[in-house]
C-alpha cells in the first residue's frame, strides 16, 4: 500500500486510512480563482522532469474542490485543458477556458459542478517545435496526478458520477488517466469509473481509441460508462501539428483511423459542419451536444 495524504484523513471525522490503495498524495495550496481547480502547474522543468519538490502523483488544488475540499458533489465534470504553445500568460488562459467550459455546459443545461485541471502546457516552448513533444511527455506524466485525484474523489465520495472533458493535448492527459486507472487495484475493487468522457478536437493519434493501441482500448472500455470523441475535418491546427511533427493523422481531425477497432463504448461525432477550422471553438459551438450526451450515457454504452 502507498502511503496516503494524512492531513486529508485527519480532517474527516472516524475515517481509517487503513486498507486503502491510492495512488499517492496529493495536496491542498493555491488561491482560489472563482472555479475550483485541480493544479499541477509548476511540477515539471521544461525538460519535462518533475521537479525536485513534487512527485508523480502530487498535484495541488485552489482549496475548494468539491469532494476533496469541501462537501460531497453528486455530478462533476473535469475539463483539462490543451497545449499553449506561445503569450506570455498560460495559466490565465487556462482558467478562461475553465471558466468558458463551465459557462457553456451550463447554458446547455448541465447541472453538476465544472473545474479545471491545470497543467504544465507551455513547457519548452522555446524550442524548434515550440515545446510541442515536450508537453505531450508532460501530458502523458499527468496522467497518473489525475487518476489521483479521481482516487481520492471517489474515497470521499463514492457515489458522485465523475466525468473527464478535454480540449486539444488534453486528451492524452485524460487517457492517461484512463490507463493509470485501469491498474490501480482499489479503484477496480471497488467498482468506480469515470462515468463518461468528452474528448473535443482530441490531439492524440487517431489509433488511440482502437485495438491498436490496446492498453488504451482496454482503459476505455473498463472504466468509462461510454467515451465519446468529437472531430473536424477542417481542424487546420491539429492538421499543422501531425502533419508537421507527428507525420501522423489526430483523432480530432480524422476520428479512429479506418479500418481499426475502436472500443465498443467509444461514440465519434463528425462536428465539421460545426466547428470547421476553429480549433478553439468546440465547446463554444458544441456544449448542447455534450450535455445530450452526459444525459444519455446509457444509450452509447
Amino acid at each position: 500500500m502507498t502511503n496516503v495524504n494524512r492531513r486529508r484523513f485527519l480532517k474527516q471525522t472516524g475515517v481509517a486510512a487503513t486498507g486503502l490503495t491510492t495512488l499517492g498524495v496529493g495536496s491542498v495550496s493555491g488561491q482560489r480563482y472563482g472555479i475550483p481547480i485541480v493544479s499541477t502547474r509548476g511540477h515539471f522543468n521544461d525538460d519535462g522532469n518533475l521537479v525536485a519538490s513534487e512527485t508523480q502523483t502530487s498535484y495541488d488544488t485552489t482549496g475548494d474542490v468539491p469532494g476533496v475540499d469541501t462537501s460531497h458533489v453528486n455530478d462533476l465534470t473535469v475539463f483539462i485543458h490543451g497545449w499553449h504553445k506561445k503569450g506570455d500568460n498560460p495559466e490565465q488562459d487556462a482558467k478562461d477556458k475553465f471558466l468558458s467550459a463551465k459557462n457553456n455546459l451550463e447554458a446547455a443545461g448541465y447541472n453538476g459542478t465544472v473545474i479545471g485541471y491545470s497543467w504544465d502546457n507551455d513547457v519548452n516552448s522555446g524550442s524548434a517545435d515550440f515545446g510541442w513533444g515536450t508537453a505531450q511527455d508532460v501530458a502523458q506524466k499527468n496522467g497518473v496526478k489525475l487518476a489521483q485525484f479521481a482516487v481520492y474523489l471517489k474515497y470521499y465520495c463514492p457515489n458522485a458520477t465523475l466525468r473527464f472533458a478535454s480540449h486539444s493535448l488534453g486528451a492524452q492527459v485524460l487517457l492517461s488517466s484512463l490507463r493509470s486507472l485501469d491498474v490501480t487495484s482499489w479503484w477496480n475493487d471497488n467498482g468506480h469509473e469515470v462515468y463518461s468522457t468528452h474528448i473535443l478536437g482530441g490531439a492524440t493519434d487517431n489509433e488511440a481509441p482502437t485495438q491498436e493501441w490496446i492498453d488504451t482500448y482496454n482503459a476505455i472500455t473498463n472504466q468509462t460508462a461510454a467515451t465519446f470523441n468529437y472531430h473536424s475535418h477542417e481542424d487546420d491546427v491539429l492538421q499543422w501539428v501531425y502533419n508537421s511533427f507527428e507525420f501522423d493523422q489526430a483523432l480530432g481531425e480524422t476520428g479512429y483511423e479506418s479500418g481499426n477497432t475502436p472500443a465498443p463504448n467509444y461514440n465519434e461525432f463528425d462536428v465539421t459542419s460545426q466547428v470547421g477550422n476553429n480549433h478553439s471553438g468546440y465547446l463554444d459551438n458544441l456544449g448542447d451536444d455534450v450535455v445530450y450526451h452526459m444525459n444519455n450515457v446509457p444509450s452509447y454504452d
